[in-house]
């Protein structure tokens, strides 16, 4: 019986210090365009491409974030990450194509084909790019993981959500939630 309570102890360790760590991580960083500070950066993470070439309506969700957050000012280049391989397609790419479409001009664009990953997405801001400080741009049950790892990076990170949920992505969002929780324990116990 013992071992059992042992065993139980270890496990909320494992699940709470994790959790614990994004919360703390992100503590007043999620933000909303219109309360978030200005940045030279915006980083959007990549989240699929269809088979067609056209972002996924989650990705097309993150990008319409990062068009508000370029429109209003709040900032002035885009950092698209992503893979460069989803459907036979290159994220970063599609996701330019989909910004050129919405008026954002090239010179604001750079894409990271590093970012296969969340953790890739915020190195490659950090070491490629050189930056110090950003946007996060991705959808909302992504946004403390985001933050924490690219603070881990040294990045001065706040972050603003896409509402996958209020956006008719009900399924999605319920299943990237779930996700999230095994994301968050691998990303804090396992860093590369």
């Amino acid at each position: 019986m013992r071992l059992v309570q042992v065993g139980i102890g270890v496990l909320a360790v494992a699940v709470l210090l994790p959790l614990g760590w994004v919360r703390f991580r992100s503590a007043r960083r999620i933000r909303t365009v219109a309360d978030v500070p200005p940045t030279e950066v915006a980083l959007v993470f990549g989240a699929g491409v269809r088979s067609d070439g056209i972002p996924s309506r989650i990705l097309q969700g993150r990008l319409n974030v990062a068009l508000q957050l370029y429109r209003s000012g709040k900032a002035r280049r885009i950092v698209v990450s992503g893979s460069p391989e989803s459907r036979g397609h290159s994220e970063p790419a599609v996701m330019r194509r989909y910004l050129l479409a919405h008026g954002v001009p090239d010179a604001a664009i750079a894409l990271d084909e590093s970012g296969v990953d969340t953790w890739s997405s915020c190195r490659g801001a950090a070491r490629d790019f050189g930056l110090d400080e950003l946007t996060v741009v991705t959808t909302r049950f992504h946004l403390r993981r985001a933050i924490a790892l690219c603070r881990r990076h040294g990045i001065d990170a706040r972050g603003v959500g896409h509402d996958a949920a209020a956006d008719g992505l009900r399924r999605v969002n319920a299943r990237g939630t779930r996700r999230e929780l095994l994301a968050t324990i691998k990303a804090f116990w396992l860093p590369r």
